[in-house]
């Protein structure tokens, strides 16, 4: 995993832990960016952001390399 995709995952994580307040509806969606580096935003709500292994933006994974690549299919 590169400096960048933990640079993202830091600031998903940031975005989480400012979201988790109990004023606020769990069914409220939340923008996270995607993982590969592309900086889309994707929405997820607090319990699918917790349900998964990192945010991806749809047709975007991480490679064999672990280096990501926007367009490559999610397995």
């Amino acid at each position: 995993m590169g400096a960048e995709q933990r640079t993202i995952q830091a600031v998903n994580r940031t975005i989480r832990d400012f979201a988790d307040d109990p004023r606020i509806g769990s069914d409220e969606e939340w923008e996270f960016f995607c993982e590969c580096g592309c900086f889309t935003l994707v929405q997820l709500t607090l319990a699918a952001f917790d349900a998964v292994d990192g945010v991806w933006a749809p047709g975007h994974s991480v490679t064999a390399a672990g280096r990501t690549e926007p367009g490559t299919p999610s397995a």
